[in-house]
């Protein structure tokens, strides 16, 4: 088994493995909020931001994975975006 220290940090796998998935659930726009407020700071948390508002845009809500989705992307349209 790798050691911890052999193996990238957990955010650039996760940004890894985001940027190869599509965007298009209520799953992909949660992952993308969380993605974004971690990496709070960077260009790049704005791109996931704007990604997962942008996927939000064209889901139906009403499911309560739709709701903790959004609960997330207020969240980091907050603390990100500035909102």
């Amino acid at each position: 088994m790798p050691s911890i220290q052999s193996q990238p940090p957990a955010l650039e796998r996760a940004l890894a493995a985001a940027s190869g998935l599509k965007s298009g659930s209520w799953e992909s726009v949660e992952a993308l909020a969380l993605l974004s407020l971690e990496s709070k700071g960077t260009q790049e948390a704005v791109s996931l931001l704007e990604a997962a508002s942008g996927a939000a845009s064209r889901l139906k809500s009403g499911t309560w994975e739709s709701v903790r989705a959004l609960a997330w992307l207020a969240r980091a349209e907050r603390e990100v975006g500035g909102r």
